[in-house]
């Protein structure tokens, strides 16, 4: 086995390393802000739909006052020319109209009630979800019981958060932004050097690291791969402290030597 070939593919994976501890020093932070932008969403559209049921309510209240001052309108005309009726068949027809209008206005009323009905269940439910809130009891509040005011502040508060992460995120990318170019550089050309002396070396590299494997190489650690901690066959130590490399049967990656990664990290340096 050439030896040279395993040390070019730890230095590859070495830098691969570097790249890789960089971005562990976002914390995490692309997939909290996924996460907050999802809740902004939601509460957003929350705080919509109940702002369009309060303006459906509001139109409609209006819509159906103005019915009922048309209709009593109406009423006092006919009733204005019932006095001047010469016959009971005009009084009568008039009389009918009258009704007529009268149950629309009863009609109205009753939407308005609803409307009215409608509403004052949903303050009631809200006020329950307020002293659900003072007794820090929030495993028990249903979407319905959230107050408007808190949901607004819950809002608030999210996209505050959200521009705190991505400041947040934004800077570790620019601080970082140079070193990640140079390693990006870096690595280029250690694939051309590894893909020069073992093209089959680095298509098992990229193999393992195209699914959910980042450490595609790692140590023998108190005879076992670091990667998964599967024992590492005593048959196979020798080979490995030679400056060869194992397959680990359990997970597949490729097992060496530490003294590999303290060989690639010097000739970095």
């Amino acid at each position: 086995m050439d030896h040279t070939k395993i040390n070019l593919i730890v230095r590859l994976q070495h830098l691969d390393n570097q790249i890789e501890s960089i971005i562990s020093l976002q914390k995490g932070l692309p997939e909290e802000i996924d996460a907050l932008d999802e809740d902004v969403t939601f509460t957003t559209r929350q705080i919509e739909a109940r702002k369009k049921i309060a303006g459906e309510h509001a139109k409609s209240r209006e819509r159906l006052n103005e019915t009922i001052r048309h209709c009593r309108s109406k009423i006092q005309t006919f009733k204005d020319k019932q006095t001047l009726a010469r016959n009971n068949k005009e009084y009568d027809a008039l009389s009918k109209q009258i009704e007529y209008e009268e149950k629309e206005i009863a009609q109205a009323d009753i939407q308005l009630q609803d409307i009215s009905h409608t509403e004052q269940k949903t303050l009631e439910m809200q006020a329950k979800g307020r002293q659900l809130i003072a007794e820090n009891r929030y495993d028990e509040i249903s979407e319905d019981m959230m107050p408007d005011d808190v949901l607004e502040q819950q809002l608030e508060d999210l996209k505050d958060q959200v521009k705190q992460k991505k400041e947040e995120l934004e800077s570790i990318i620019i601080e970082s932004a140079e070193e990640v170019s140079e390693l990006e550089e870096k690595i280029k050309k250690q694939r051309a050097v590894v893909e020069s002396e073992s093209k089959r070396l680095l298509s098992k590299y990229d193999h393992l690291k195209s699914g959910s494997i980042q450490n595609a190489v790692v140590k023998l650690h108190r005879q076992a791969c670091s990667g998964c901690n599967t024992r590492v066959p005593t048959n196979r130590h020798t080979l490995i402290v030679q400056g060869g490399f194992y397959l680990c049967e359990s997970c597949g990656r490729m097992v060496v030597h530490e003294r590999l990664f303290e060989e690639a990290a010097e000739a970095q340096d």
